[in-house]
């Protein structure tokens, strides 16, 4: 009896969950959010509950942005589309460290490129420089240096 009970529920249960009927209608969303969304209109229906719910959730985050934020946004999307695969590696990277970084070091990372930004072209050059030297040294703990990029110009 069990055996013929799922013999005939679980095709009907896969089916059910394939349909995704757990996701977000395009109609309960807001028209705000509709039309930050609307390039997702066509595909909206065959995404997956938790990619719904991520455009849904960064819409929202969009709304609450000021228009100096949303245009800050907006470069540095620019910026990444136009970043190099191996550089977008080393970004991710990079920032996946620094999130388990303690609050102390996120601070000091945070006040040195403040510190740096404010220096003039010139200035940055010559940090630069005394970096790749010190780098070279055997006592420096660090790796190489990258080459001076568009980030540190």
């Amino acid at each position: 009896m069990i055996y013929r009970t799922l013999k005939f529920t679980l095709p009907v249960f896969i089916l059910f969950l394939s349909l995704n009927v757990f996701a977000i209608p395009w109609v309960d969303l807001t028209v705000e959010e509709q039309k930050i969304l609307k390039s997702y209109v066509k595909t909206w229906p065959s995404l997956s509950e938790d990619k719904q719910e991520l455009l849904s959730d960064i819409s929202q985050q969009w709304l609450q942005m000021t228009p100096i934020q949303r245009k800050r946004l907006k470069q540095r999307l620019k910026n990444w589309k136009k970043m190099k695969p191996e550089a977008q590696l080393r970004t991710k990277k990079w920032f996946q460290w620094y999130q388990q970084q303690p609050t102390k070091v996120k601070k000091r990372i945070q006040f040195s490129k403040k510190w740096f930004q404010a220096l003039s072209l010139e200035e940055k050059k010559l940090v630069h420089l005394r970096w790749i030297h010190a780098s070279k040294s055997k006592e420096y703990p660090l790796k190489p240096s990258l080459p001076l990029t568009a980030s540190t110009k």
